[in-house]
């Protein structure tokens, strides 16, 4: 009798060390699933799309004029310049307006460079006031140098058709001869930092 109690504690002992055991078991699997969703959580997000980028971070262009279409143009250059290589240009058209009821573009990239594709940005109707208007231009250097895309936007309000012209630079290769640069900066032909010929 007493044997078979011994037995039967024996028993229980060796029961709930198996049930703690078990259940240590699934608290760690817990923890474990748990600090895995937390190493998943953690990864870094997928690149988003560069032609989506923050107009925030991008560059302004340069206005030959400081009064003109209510609109701003921003822009990035894809990947560095490199002669003989395709290059996207991002733009992002910003309507400085709610008067505005269509914007449209025209892209011309000046001597040095081909236009590949995006010469012209449709018209865009009604367009939301400080919403950015997305827009690629893939041009391609075809030898070393600072040149140019020109950029003329057409904004039409119900009371008038207005064109603001932009310049972005595009510096392939190696650019300039920096003695080349610095005596045509000298002599007033380039404006200092933007590579554009003044007239």
């Amino acid at each position: 009798m007493r044997t078979s109690k011994r037995i039967s504690r024996v028993g229980w002992v060796v029961a709930a060390a198996w049930v703690l055991a078990l259940n240590g078991c699934g608290s760690s699997t817990e923890s474990s699933t748990a600090a895995h969703g937390k190493k998943t959580a953690a990864k870094p997000k997928a690149l988003a799309d560069p032609a989506r980028r923050d107009p925030a971070d991008m560059v302004a262009a340069v206005s030959a004029t400081k009064t003109g279409a209510p609109v701003q143009l921003k822009f990035e250059l894809r990947q560095r310049p490199g002669v003989g290589q395709p290059l996207d240009v991002d733009i992002a058209l910003i309507p400085g307006s709610p008067l505005v009821e269509r914007v449209y573009a025209k892209f011309q990239p000046g001597e040095g460079m081909d236009l590949l594709d995006g010469g012209d940005l449709a018209p865009v109707e009604k367009p939301a006031e400080g919403v950015p208007i997305r827009h690629t231009v893939r041009v391609l250097p075809k030898r070393d140098g600072i040149f140019t895309v020109t950029a003329t936007v057409g904004v039409d309000s119900a009371t008038d058709s207005v064109a603001r012209a932009f310049a972005i630079p595009v510096i392939a290769g190696e650019g300039l001869p920096e003695l080349g640069a610095k005596s045509e900066v000298a002599a007033g032909q380039l404006t200092p930092g933007t590579g554009f010929k003044t007239h």
